[in-house]
């Protein structure tokens, strides 16, 4: 444990200097971990909570587990990176086999970024050339259709297919144009829809889209079965398998952005699974690596691969990398983090925590602040209105969630809110007594 003069000078430095991301600096004091153990994190002061976002949806086994330090370290003494510009690392190489193996049916190609929005913006400019360089060119296919209330990412590419106003709305005179269609909500139904009639209803609005735009939508972006950032917005069952089957009508590239979804968060490895959808572009991260170190992937098919091929002249090359792209100490961590799933049973083992979960969530609907609580998976949030019958939501400026969370830290559990939503995302391998502590954690911020 540090003296207090150094927790005192790290407080200011860390006030002052550091510039932290959604955050107003004029009054931050957020946390300063120094060490971690499983689920648990340790501040400087020595105090533990339970990582209840699991250090922003991302860990995924654990931290410090032992296979995924081992492999780490391994990989140190033979390489720490090489670029993937001209060379490569038999590490990567095989992290890119065994990502094939494991994806939906029909993706047989990895392009490895560094983050989750430089993976969707790869898939994106990847179909924008795809479109004007396959074997019959349809130069005319120029914009990208995109969910209401999406979050893709932050770079200028994902935020103008982003539909977050708080987030992206100062940037609108940089951004481009796209068609948006509207957000399949399970919670917040059109009026005179019920939940039964839901999902008819909005894939009739997106094949509107689809009638007016034909010959000019590039792709389709979606987050396969709840959009995260948006505060788990959960889709009706069936939406993403009538998505797909209209990409295929309209013959429109489908890119499946499962950053926060996939590896395992929903029950599946892959939350396209669960309804049999194989999409043109699989966009994966944070947990790719369990949560250690920054990586990213794009997988896309043979039909777009080809598209790609030439001679030099033909300058068909995707002229698009990063500095980091395939490193080998990522791709080490990678595969100790697909390792784990394997031997630790990580997916088989999951229903009993999923039911508990929901179990112990049900028991706060009655609080007088939570108009809804969903789940899929280990991924749940509870939604605080003004109204339950309106479903009118607290403004976000009233920092109501961010009033929860702070009173979950006194019971020892962090918690990130999204406005007026709490996200629940504790790691995979979160222990029943843990899940138990986190629920009575939030029963005592909402009362």
């Amino acid at each position: 444990m540090r003296n207090e003069f150094d927790v005192a000078e790290l407080r200011s430095l860390d006030r002052s200097i550091v510039w932290h991301a959604f955050s107003q600096m004029s009054n931050y004091d957020g946390l300063i971990i120094d060490t971690a153990q499983g689920c648990w994190l340790t501040d400087i002061e020595g105090n533990r909570y339970l990582d209840g976002a699991s250090s922003l949806w991302c860990n995924i086994h654990g931290h410090r587990h032992p296979h995924i330090d081992q492999a780490i370290r391994d990989q140190l003494d033979r390489v720490a990176h090489v670029t993937n510009l001209g060379m490569s690392h038999p590490t990567t190489i095989r992290l890119a086999q065994r990502l094939v193996d494991l994806a939906p049916a029909g993706l047989e190609h990895v392009f490895f970024s560094s983050d989750g929005a430089s993976s969707v913006e790869v898939a994106m400019k990847l179909a924008f050339q795809y479109w004007r360089q396959c074997d019959t060119p349809e130069p005319k296919r120029t914009t990208f259709l995109a969910l209401g209330s999406a979050y893709h990412g932050d770079t200028l590419g994902t935020v103008s297919v982003g539909g977050v106003s708080r987030f992206h709305a100062l940037f609108e005179p940089l951004l481009f144009p796209v068609l948006r269609g509207p957000c399949p909500d399970s919670y917040r139904l059109p009026a005179g829809i019920e939940l039964g009639q839901a999902t008819e209803h909005y894939l009739q609005g997106y094949r509107r889209i689809f009638e007016a735009h034909a010959g000019e939508i590039i792709a389709v972006l979606v987050e396969p079965l709840l959009q995260a950032a948006a505060g788990m917005v959960i889709q009706p069952a069936g939406f993403l398998s009538g998505l797909a089957m209209l990409c295929k009508e309209f013959d429109c590239l489908l890119i499946a952005d499962e950053i926060a979804v996939g590896m395992g968060r929903t029950g599946k490895m892959f939350a396209c699974e669960h309804e049999s959808v194989d999409p043109d572009f699989l966009c994966i991260g944070k947990g790719l690596t369990g949560g250690y170190l920054p990586m990213s992937a794009t997988l896309t098919s043979n039909r777009v691969w080809k598209a790609f091929l030439g001679k030099h002249e033909d300058s068909k090359s995707f002229l698009h990398g990063h500095t980091y792209g395939g490193n080998p100490l990522s791709a080490a961590a990678a595969h100790a983090t697909l390792d784990v799933f394997v031997s630790e049973r990580t997916l088989e083992n999951l229903c009993p925590k999923i039911d508990l979960l929901r179990s112990r969530l049900d028991l706060l609907r009655s609080c007088s602040d939570v108009g809804d609580i969903r789940q899929f998976g280990m991924m749940a949030a509870i939604e605080l209105v003004s109204d339950k019958a309106t479903k009118i939501p607290i403004p976000w400026q009233e920092q109501r969630a961010g009033r929860v969370c702070r009173r979950a830290l006194e019971m020892g559990v962090w918690l990130r809110p999204i406005g007026n939503i709490i996200p629940i995302v504790p790691p995979l391998s979160v222990t029943e007594k843990e899940l138990e502590l986190l629920t009575n954690s939030l029963e005592y911020g909402l009362s």
